[in-house]
């Protein structure tokens, strides 16, 4: 997996209270050179947290959420290594996971294109729908040039 910037909670659901509501994590963090994927990461910092975690917590069930900037997630409960086809699973999730956050982000830089088109050349919603026809269905593409018709 690439290097990219990750940030995790780890919760303690047992822990919650008035004064530790769910909002707030028992810890938190980010890590900046983690290579791995998401959920070691998890398995990792769950792992840390039971050898080093405060006693008010020894001994209580914790749950770790993983995010990344590039649109990998993942939950933990569980800090056991993984391997084989586990571990391919769990790679192909955050494979999906990056594709779909590209995915999204592509849809909207085409949709702001399909806009800026219109607005600033002046091409008109038919023209537009027919330069992106392989890529949108006529009614998603006229459902992003919305009620702007030319």
């Amino acid at each position: 997996m690439d290097e990219t910037t990750f940030t995790y909670e780890l919760r303690v659901p047992a822990a919650a209270n008035a004064d530790e509501g769910w909002e707030k994590p028992a810890h938190s963090g980010e890590m900046t050179t983690w290579g791995g994927t998401a959920h070691d990461l998890g398995r990792l910092v769950l792992a840390r947290w039971r050898e080093t975690c405060p006693a008010k917590y020894e001994g209580l069930p914790a749950v770790v959420e993983v995010h990344s900037e590039n649109g990998r997630h993942a939950v933990i409960d569980n800090p056991a290594p993984v391997h084989g086809p586990t571990l391919a699973l769990e790679c192909a999730i955050e494979e999906a996971q990056m594709a779909d956050l590209a995915h999204d982000v592509k849809r909207q830089e085409l949709a702001e294109a399909m806009q800026d088109a219109r607005r600033f050349d002046g091409l008109s919603d038919r023209n537009i729908e027919h330069r992106v026809r392989h890529v949108l269905t006529p009614n998603e593409a006229r459902g992003i040039l919305g009620d702007g018709k030319s």
